[in-house]
């Protein structure tokens, strides 16, 4: 009777674990894989919302000639992946890196504004399936404005004179 409970029970769980959409974090580079060609990524739509403006980064690192498109649901199509440099490498994933600076497998990137996004990324699958890539996103840091550092520079010289003062 236990035994029974038991995989009854692991049995519910695996059935109202439905299909979830990939959560995507801000920097570092996450893989995925399409199972056939011109269908969704395992892991589609990647869902998040920007507060700021921030850049989404796509690259082939398995199979050299696939070619990988990334559309919104509402903005359509955003990017297809070409053939060379994506730039310099981020750091904090060899693999993916090297795919990335290597000018061999298709890169691409996009600079997203503020919003709500749901991404999907299909193939064509032109060298097999399944086929791998990394994506990432990175949030643009906002830059302070020249006149932001000077009052508060003025403003730590205030203070410090008011301490001073008063000693």
């Amino acid at each position: 009777m236990k035994i029974r409970n038991s995989i009854l029970a692991a049995a519910l769980v695996l059935l109202a674990s439905g299909a979830q959409a990939m959560p995507i974090l801000d920097g570092g580079w996450y893989i995925d894989e399409i199972s056939a060609a011109d269908t969704p990524s395992a892991s589609s739509p990647y869902i998040f919302t920007l507060a700021s403006q921030a850049t989404f980064s796509i690259t082939d690192a398995f199979i050299v000639g696939d070619t990988f498109t990334v559309t919104d649901s509402i903005l359509g199509l955003l990017l297809t992946t070409t053939i060379g440099v994506g730039g310099d490498a981020f750091g904090d994933d060899g693999a993916a890196d090297s795919a990335w600076t290597s000018g061999d497998y298709g890169t691409g990137s996009v600079q997203l504004s503020a919003g709500d996004y749901a991404l999907t990324v299909a193939g064509d699958g032109v060298g097999g399936v399944p086929a791998g890539f990394y994506v990432r996103l990175d949030s643009s840091a906002a830059v302070p404005a020249p006149a932001t550092l000077a009052l508060l520079g003025l403003g730590l010289f205030g203070l410090a004179r008011l301490r001073r003062a008063r000693s």
